[in-house]
C-alpha cells in the first residue's frame, strides 16, 4: 500500500549553518528565487561521525556522488576520517529551462518546478553510464504506474548475460527484484522512464542503461505531484551562470566527454555559453581570473565571478 511520506523542510537563503545542518537531511524543496535571481539553497558543512561512509553522507543529504567528491577533494582521494569537515554542496544555479522536469546529466540532478511557480525540488538522479548514455531530449510524461512491470529490453538481457552471466526474463513482475522500484513515470520517448530503484546506492551516479533512477522519497514525491503531460527537458549543461542580487555566479561541472563533442541547445559544455546567457538582460564586470579558476577546478559549486555593471 502506498503511504505518503513526510518530506521536506524549506530552505531559505540566510538561515544559519547550524539550522541548516539540522534540517537539510530531509530538504529537497526550495522556494523559487525572486524575479531576477537564479540561485537556490546554501552550502553547509557537517562533521564526519563514526560509521559514516561517503555513500551514507550523499544519500542522507540528497547530493550526487560526483558533486560531493567535487566539493571535497579529500573524499575524491578516498580519505574520510572521523572529525573531518565535509562540505554539502546544496546551492545551485537553476538550469536554463524552468518548467516541469529538468534533468541535467552533467550534475546528475533532477529539478521539478511546481506548476504554481512557487517551488522547485532538487534531487540527485542516476543516469546512463558510458555507452548507455541517457539522450538529451525534450519530451513529456505520458503515463504513471505504481508497482510497474518491467519488460526487459533484449539489449539489456544480452548485456547482463555477457557481463554477469545473469539471464533476465522477458518480463519482470513487481517486487523486490524489479529494478523499477515502486513507482515509474513514462516519457513519450519509448523505453525511457523516471523510476525508483532497488539499488538505492546507485542514485547520483552514472549507473543506468539510459533510464533515470531516483531515491524512494524522491520518486514518491514526484509520483504524487507530477501530472501526466508535464514537460521534460533532459540536458547536458556542464556550466551554469546566474544572478543573486548584484552578484553573478558560475557553477562548473565536469562535462561528459562523449557528449560534449556534439554541442546544441540541450548539450552545452562551454563556460562562455553559460556566462553569455546570464548577460542577455544585464551587464556585469567579470573577473576572468576567477572564471578560469572555476573552469579548472569544476567543483560543482556556485562562485562569484562578477558584479552588476
Amino acid at each position: 500500500m502506498h503511504k505518503p511520506k513526510l518530506l521536506l523542510a524549506k530552505l531559505f537563503v540566510g538561515l544559519s549553518i547550524a539550522f541548516l545542518a539540522c534540517t537539510t537531511a530531509q530538504a529537497a524543496v526550495y522556494p523559487m528565487p525572486k524575479s531576477g535571481d537564479d540561485l537556490i539553497g546554501q552550502p553547509f558543512q557537517i562533521q564526519v561521525q563514526k560509521g559514516d561512509s561517503t555513500d551514507q553522507i550523499r544519500m542522507r543529504y540528497e547530493v550526487s556522488d560526483a558533486e560531493l567528491k567535487a566539493a571535497n577533494p579529500r573524499i575524491a582521494r578516498g580519505i574520510l576520517k572521523v572529525g573531518d569537515l565535509v562540505t554539502i554542496p546544496t546551492q545551485y544555479v537553476l538550469p536554463q529551462y524552468r518548467q516541469g522536469l529538468v534533468l541535467n546529466m552533467a550534475e546528475l540532478k533532477l529539478y521539478y518546478f511546481t506548476p504554481d511557480g512557487q517551488y522547485v525540488y532538487a534531487f540527485p538522479v542516476a543516469m546512463g553510464r558510458p555507452n548507455w548514455r541517457t539522450p538529451t531530449m525534450v519530451s513529456k510524461i505520458v503515463k504513471k504506474q505504481e508497482d510497474p512491470t518491467w519488460y526487459v529490453p533484449k539489449a539489456i538481457q544480452e548485456y547482463m548475460f555477457a557481463k554477469h552471466g545473469k539471464l533476465l526474463p522477458d518480463v519482470m513482475p513487481p517486487g523486490e527484484e524489479n529494478p523499477l522500484g515502486e513507482f515509474a513515470l513514462y516519457l513519450a520517448k519509448h523505453g525511457y522512464l523516471i523510476h525508483g530503484t532497488n539499488e538505492q546506492q546507485t542514485v547520483g551516479t552514472y549507473a543506468s542503461s539510459g533510464c533515470m533512477r531516483l531515491s524512494m522519497d524522491a520518486i514518491d514525491t514526484l509520483y504524487r505531484n507530477v501530472a501526466i503531460g508535464t514537460e521534460v527537458h533532459i540536458i547536458h549543461h556542464a556550466s551554469k551562470a546566474g544572478w543573486l542580487g548584484n552578484n553573478l555566479y558560475l557553477e562548473v561541472h565536469s562535462p561528459l566527454n562523449d557528449l560534449s563533442e556534439e554541442p546544441n541547445a540541450l548539450n552545452k559544455a562551454e563556460v562562455e555559453d553559460a556566462i553569455e546567457g546570464a548577460l542577455q538582460f544585464r551587464s556585469a564586470h567579470i573577473n576572468w581570473d576567477e572564471v578560469y579558476k572555476d573552469e579548472k577546478k569544476h567543483d560543482g559549486m556556485p562562485h562569484i565571478i562578477g558584479t552588476r555593471a
